[in-house]
């Protein structure tokens, strides 16, 4: 780092043209970043999870639906759903919607087909028969809030909510973009009108929160540069030098994201906080740079000769900790590429490349950008007066109560690993991470008021090969495990094809609810099958498979936090294995299954990053230090707020959702930086000779200004995204910016107190 500095002041205009092309040629790949939100993007194309789902569409067709709901009643445009207004208001956006792109096939009350009795038989009625509203709507109304089929599906249990479901042709984040903003432009016209109307399902959910989520992130990021800014601005006491720093950082941003734009990755949920966090973490070494020069030109006028050599005796002084401090981070954020899951590997690997970035920008741009700078008048000693005597106080008190320090933070540490390890578990209710504000969030607690579920598990079930789904025995034996699924307190409701047989069967004998059952032999089912699909061919087909070997179920659902989801999906399984026979075949899809397999696998991220992370950590403190013994010591005050923190986090009965489960792997990365810097020191007074004690006061007093400094430009960076519309990505920002000043407190009081305790004179 120091010779890529040193050659950057001797040559700057060739190192400012090598410079100048690398950003063009990354640069380039701006205009192909792009984002994209979901499971699919989330999980990846070659997820079980995602096979699974596939398998399924292809069978019975249709990715994840989109629910459009509307309310009825006191204040609203219709009185009732089945009323005159609120169906051609549905007939007019089920038309639009229908030859949409990437629309299979849309389903509400106008169009619905309901099963009505008929002369020797049954009919399929419909409100809005050819184009107009049927005159015996009300007697269609009874019969349709009497039909399991309707109610909780398409019609709330008092008629006071309508559902029109949207189902797209496949779970392709294109897809489902195209038919959300379809949908969105056919209410637009009924929203002036006086509807409102509550949207729920993957897609269209996707779109909303990515959409919120992108533009306050958008926001969020004027506020951090302004943060970082104020910090820059107050160590180099000038304007210039701090915008010459923010735009070293604004380069390494933009060879980021053209890197992610040439590797045509998408900017998915988990990479919004990309810009923010690179521009916080990378700032790291530029405050070091300008709080070290600052000092070095203390008391004089800084002439561009003498700018020049302070800049080179600094940088030579932080080569080696600020190259050490960027590959832990590096590495650490390498970590999450060891997750099953896409978007964690994404982040893990342009997050490790943006940090190098800035190392690189920060030892060989900025230096190049500073000395063009006018030269600045004298620096004022009195600051630098200010911080030596602060730190000498804050090293006084660690030196004479180091043993009850040590002890304290050794409690500490014990209580909160039980906490940690007995009592946090990864969980998320999608409601508290997206705050009850969002648009989202009052869609589901619309559908589930009215109507019970927002969610669904969608589950197929493959018949051996000599069984007829038309016998009565295995048509009983799908009906026993769908009251199964009905019976569970976490189902609203269950659907499956024996439900639209039963109401057939009813209808075929004068709608004699004695005869709500599957028919008495196979071949009577086999007839009501092809009356089925006589009449309504799409609601057979999306029940059972061609070629009759499967068959699906839907069990609807509220949303629920993922340890919820974990006790139906474990009784589900368990059920299967005892009651249904061992050629039965048995896959678990549909929101609510993703779902769980997405945040199980963020457990598992955080199960297996952190650890890796810690080792590698560990080994490059060791090579870099040459000691076993430091390593340690440097680790101790980086992994103790870490501990704290999620330990604090299960005392309290807190989860980590998707956000906060980044926690301990970004503090173990970037908190290590602090004790880094401070030994780095430490080690070389020693080798002049000093002792521990004498050395760790001169490593602190040497050090202390830029490690207090970056320490709170990392906090308030982290911080501003506690303006993220997502209240995951919020308190991911909350709780390390806290758990950054917490490292800080460790490496001033803790640190000294263990070289104090511990360090012999013979060290080196």
């Amino acid at each position: 780092m120091y010779r890529l500095a040193r050659t950057s002041l001797r040559h700057p205009k060739t190192i400012l043209a090598i410079l100048g092309a690398i950003t063009l040629g990354l640069g380039a790949g701006l205009p192909r970043v792009h984002s994209e939100y979901g499971y699919r993007v989330l999980i990846g194309d070659d997820h079980p999870s995602i096979v699974a789902l596939d398998a399924l569409i292809e069978r019975f067709g249709g990715g994840f639906p989109i629910q459009i709901g509307w309310a009825c009643g006191k204040g609203q445009p219709c009185a009732s759903v089945f009323d005159r207004r609120s169906m051609e208001m549905a007939h007019a956006v089920q038309k639009e919607l229908a030859p949409a792109a990437g629309v299979q096939r849309v389903v509400g009350p106008s169009s619905a087909a309901l099963l009505v009795p008929s002369t020797g038989g049954f009919a399929v009625r419909r409100f809005v028969e050819n184009g107009r509203f049927v005159s015996d709507a009300e007697a269609l109304a009874a019969r349709a809030l009497d039909d399991p089929l309707w109610v909780g599906s398409l019609v709330s249990a008092d008629g006071s909510a309508g559902v029109i479901v949207v189902q797209p042709v496949d779970t392709r984040e294109e897809t489902g973009v195209r038919v959300s903003e379809a949908i969105e432009a056919a209410l637009r016209p009924h929203e002036a009108t006086g509807f409102a109307f509550y949207l729920v399902g993957h897609p269209i959910e996707n779109l909303i929160v990515g959409r919120d989520l992108a533009e306050s992130t958008a926001r969020l990021i004027p506020f951090t540069v302004l943060a970082i800014g104020l910090i820059l601005l107050a160590l180099s006491r000038s304007w210039q030098s701090a915008a010459v720093s923010l735009a070293t950082m604004g380069v390494a941003l933009l060879w980021t994201f053209g890197l992610l734009g040439w590797l045509d990755w998408p900017q998915d949920g988990i990479l919004e906080v990309l810009a923010p966090v690179i521009m916080v973490v990378g700032v790291c070494d530029a405050v070091h740079l300008l709080s070290r020069t600052g000092v070095e030109l203390a008391g004089a006028e800084s002439s561009r000769e003498e700018r020049n050599a302070a800049l080179l005796r600094v940088t030579r002084d932080l080569a080696t900790p600020c190259l050490v401090t960027t590959l832990t981070t590096a590495v650490a954020f390498l970590s999450f590429a060891t997750s099953d899951l896409a978007t964690f590997v994404r982040f893990g690997w342009i997050s490790a490349f943006g940090v190098v970035a800035c190392l690189l920008l920060t030892f060989t741009l900025l230096p190049v950008l500073i000395e063009m700078l006018p030269p600045a008048g004298q620096r004022s000693v009195r600051a630098s007066r200010a911080w030596d005597a602060v730190l000498d106080a804050i090293l006084r008190a660690s030196e004479r109560r180091a043993v009850p320090l040590l002890l304290a933070s050794s409690a500490l540490l014990l209580v909160c690993a039980v906490g940690w390890a007995g009592y946090l578990r990864v969980d998320t209710d999608w409601r508290e991470s997206l705050g009850e504000k969002s648009r989202v969030v009052q869609s589901m607690r619309f559908m589930e008021d009215r109507l019970g579920q927002s969610s669904s598990f969608e589950i197929e079930l493959r018949l051996p090969p000599e069984a007829q789904l038309e016998d009565p025995a295995t048509l009983a034996q799908i009906e026993q495990f769908s009251g199964f699924l009905s019976g569970l307190d976490q189902i609203s409701t269950t659907t499956s094809i024996v439900d639209v047989i039963r109401r057939v069967n009813r209808l075929l004998h004068d709608d004699d609810p004695a005869f709500d059952r599957p028919g008495d032999t196979l071949e009577a089912n086999a007839e009501i099958l092809e009356l089925i699909g006589f009449e309504d061919p799409d609601l057979r087909r999306s029940w059972i498979s061609f070629d009759r070997s499967r068959v699906r179920l839907s069990a609807t659902a509220p949303e629920h936090a993922v340890s919820t989801l974990g006790r139906v999906l474990s009784a589900i399984r368990r059920y299967a294995e005892v009651e249904l026979p061992e050629t039965w075949g048995l896959l678990i899809s549909g929101e609510a299954a993703i779902q769980f397999d997405w945040i199980r696998d963020v457990q598992s991220t955080q199960v297996r990053s952190f650890p890796t992370a810690l080792a590698l950590v560990f080994i490059l403190v060791a090579i870099s230090l040459r000691s076993l013994r430091l390593a340690v010591a440097a680790l101790i005050p980086t992994v103790l707020p870490i501990v704290v923190t999620l330990g604090t986090m299960g005392w309290i009965g807190m989860s980590l959702d998707v956000g906060r489960a980044m926690i301990a792997v970004v503090l173990l990365g970037i908190g290590v930086d602090d004790s880094i810097h401070i030994l780095s020191h430490y080690q070389i007074q020693r080798r002049a000779g000093e002792g521990p004690r004498a050395a760790i006061r001169a490593a602190l007093l040497h050090t202390g200004r830029a490690v207090v400094t970056t320490s709170l430009a990392l906090s308030l960076g982290f911080l501003t995204l506690m303006g993220s519309a997502w209240q995951s990505i919020a308190s991911f920002g909350f709780f390390v910016a806290i758990a950054i000043l917490a490292a800080l407190a460790a490496a001033l009081f803790v640190l000294p107190a263990l070289i104090t305790v511990f360090a012999r004179d013979d060290s080196g």
